[in-house]
């Protein structure tokens, strides 16, 4: 799915640069996006339905907070981290999605941990069916919902501003060999998380999302390496 594929997405005229970037961010997070992804302000204003104006002013904020560039030939475009921006973000991911874990292991009830389970076992059968988009969608459900446990807004804010560039990273290796060996250990993480949220252990809660996170990111890496 590109910047063209935003069918049903078309916003009404409450808080329409709102609702703009909010849309657009929920493709990032979602890994709706790719690196390299280009389109322009015009086209975006087209298939939002909206004029240009609420468009800048989405895209301005998005490009501030690194998610988004303009090229020089004014191209919006979903930029392509370099390996060292890339380590970078993945070490405040750990700190900041580990510590998240923890509080949301002393905190989850039974009906969160049912919840989670639920939505990894979308998880699974996206993954068996070879449905990796989809994976990728649930697998963001699946940690925001576990951070949202955490009952910290703080903690959120920052984990969700680090997942607008994390997102369409996650997109990048799909349908590559590379990824095979990413979702076994996926999948192992997230059992590991699920068992250790069962029994109230935060750190064993908390090594599994550096497992997940540490696992994806090592993956990625060798994509950008091997170009």
């Amino acid at each position: 799915m590109g910047f063209t594929d935003m069918g049903g997405a078309r916003v009404d005229q409450q808080s329409l640069s709102e609702q703009v970037r909010t849309r657009i961010e929920a493709m990032l997070v979602g890994g709706e996006l790719r690196p390299n992804d280009r389109t322009s302000i015009r086209e975006l204003a087209e298939n939002l339905g909206v004029s240009t104006m609420p468009i800048r002013d989405a895209v301005s904020r998005l490009v501030a907070n690194g998610a988004l560039a303009i090229e020089r030939n004014r191209a919006v475009i979903v930029p392509l981290l370099s390996i060292e921006d890339f380590e970078d973000l993945t070490r405040t991911r750990v700190l900041t999605e580990a510590e998240a874990a923890r509080k949301a292991a002393g905190r989850v009830s039974a009906a969160d941990i049912a919840d989670l389970a639920a939505i990894n076992e979308e998880f699974v059968a996206a993954m068996g069916d070879g449905r990796g988009r989809d994976a990728v969608r649930i697998n963001q459900r699946l940690h925001f919902r576990l951070y949202d446990c955490a009952a910290s807004p703080s903690l959120s804010r920052i984990i969700a501003s680090n997942w607008l560039q994390a997102g369409p990273m996650i997109n990048l290796d799909i349908g590559l060999p590379v990824r095979s060996a990413r979702n076994e250990n996926s999948l192992a993480a997230h059992a590991e998380l699920l068992e250790a949220l069962k029994s109230g252990d935060s750190e064993g809660a908390a090594a599994a999302i550096v497992r997940d996170i540490e696992t994806a990111a090592a993956s990625i890496i060798t994509t950008i390496r091997e170009g």
